[in-house]
């Protein structure tokens, strides 16, 4: 399962691997990893989060998790690679009313009420 992220440029920057230019206001797809990097330079923010599945990946990933195909769900590793305000946001895309501050409650809460 590859988890994309789209990410809002607050910063300009040159791309290290694509060596492209980023203008404030961007809104670019990157990968968790890269998404960390740029978190530590506070380049912009998460918005959305993109989950592809293959579906050899999702076939395993559903009999493990006991998920339904065609209903997306977030695992706790998934969670916990975001920051809390990226966590609000994918809370209020999902219309889970938060009602904890930490992240770890956050996340609890982003847990249970998906399921």
């Amino acid at each position: 399962m590859d988890i994309i992220v789209k990410y809002k440029v607050d910063k300009p920057f040159t791309d290290k691997n694509t060596k492209e230019k980023v203008k404030i206001g961007d809104t670019i797809e990157i990968n968790v990893e890269r998404m960390k990097e740029l978190n530590k330079h506070n380049v912009g923010k998460a918005i959305d989060v993109i989950v592809n599945d293959n579906v050899e990946s999702d076939k395993n990933e559903h009999e493990t998790t006991g998920e339904k195909t065609g209903e997306e769900k977030y695992s706790k590793e998934q969670l916990e690679v975001m920051t809390v305000n990226d966590l609000k946001d994918l809370a209020e895309n999902l219309k889970i009313e938060l009602t904890k501050a930490k992240k770890d409650e956050i996340i609890a809460e982003i847990l249970e009420k998906q399921n």
